[in-house]
């Protein structure tokens, strides 16, 4: 039975992680718990935290009030110079957050989307005890930052250094998001402003950033590290094809090193699911949640 609540935007504050390294939060740690159980999102590097809003309240129909983590150079969170932007610094980064947020003994079923799955299965691999599960939003495990998603970030991000090739950097932009999706209505005006408005505000810090992600590199690579999860893994996917979705090769490393590895896929669906089947996404958490507390 799924208890109604009322449905409130969750606050926003800056977690210090490291010198000049500071991560921005959404939600409240207090009352998130079912049974000692804390979902977190992370967004991935296009849309950020407002892309999470529809997967949030979601979660909040069903009496989850989630942590919302913008990983470093990500969204609200620092772009600093000179940063580690390895996916593994990343999770050692929101285990930091974990730590600040949580109390001791508290676990977590982390929701991540594309680029930052990888994040997530760093952190399960990481912090075994505390991670019970991991659901993937069409993100697949990488070691180079050079996804088509990534890629688009940044080329959008370098033709609006031109005012004459904004209006046109936009329309590609959108574009490759309505590729990425089976059901584009979600893509209103209103989303696609949410949506530019971190590159707007920091598009020398962006550009410089997300170069730094595409440069990085692991220390380890994640194939080594998926054998270490203990917790279930569900990857969710979408039945339309998208240059973004997850390879072949990317879900047999999946299904060949990870203990407890399941895949769903969402109808009609790409790789926005989490803008377009939010409630899919919830429940398969909400579920995910329950089976840990069972």
């Amino acid at each position: 039975m799924v208890r109604a609540l009322p449905i409130a935007e969750p606050e926003e504050r800056r977690v210090v992680v490291a010198p000049a390294e500071t991560l921005s939060v959404s939600g409240s740690a207090a009352g998130t718990t079912r049974g000692g159980v804390v979902v977190l999102l992370i967004p991935g590097p296009v849309g950020s935290a407002f892309s999470m809003r529809k997967v949030v309240r979601e979660l909040q129909v069903r009496g989850i009030e989630p942590l919302v983590v913008d990983p470093l150079g990500m969204g609200a969170s620092t772009r600093p110079k000179g940063a580690d932007y390895t996916l593994n610094a990343q999770a050692a980064r929101i285990a930091k957050v974990l730590d600040t947020e949580l109390p001791a003994g508290v676990t977590v079923i982390v929701a991540a989307q594309g680029t930052s799955a990888t994040i997530a299965f760093h952190l399960a691999a990481t912090d075994t005890a505390r991670v019970r599960g991991v659901v993937s939003m069409a993100g697949g495990p990488i070691d180079k930052q050079g996804t088509p998603g990534v890629r688009t970030a940044l080329t959008f991000a370098a033709l609006l250094d031109n005012p004459i090739g904004r209006n046109f950097a936009k329309r590609r932009f959108v574009s490759a998001l309505r590729e990425q999706s089976a059901d584009d209505r979600w893509l209103t005006a209103d989303a696609v402003k949410q949506y530019v408005a971190p590159i707007e505000n920091d598009l020398r810090g962006l550009l410089r950033t997300l170069g730094a992600m595409q440069a990085a590199v692991e220390p380890f690579p994640i194939e080594s590290r998926l054998p270490r999860i203990a917790a279930p893994v569900q990857l969710l996917v979408g039945d339309q094809a998208s240059s973004s979705a997850p390879t072949a090769s990317q879900v047999r490393m999946l299904l060949t090193h990870v203990k407890q590895f399941t895949i769903d896929t969402l109808r009609p669906g790409g790789t926005m699911l989490h803008e377009e089947r939010a409630a899919d996404v919830a429940r398969a958490i909400d579920e995910m949640v329950r089976s840990t507390r069972r």
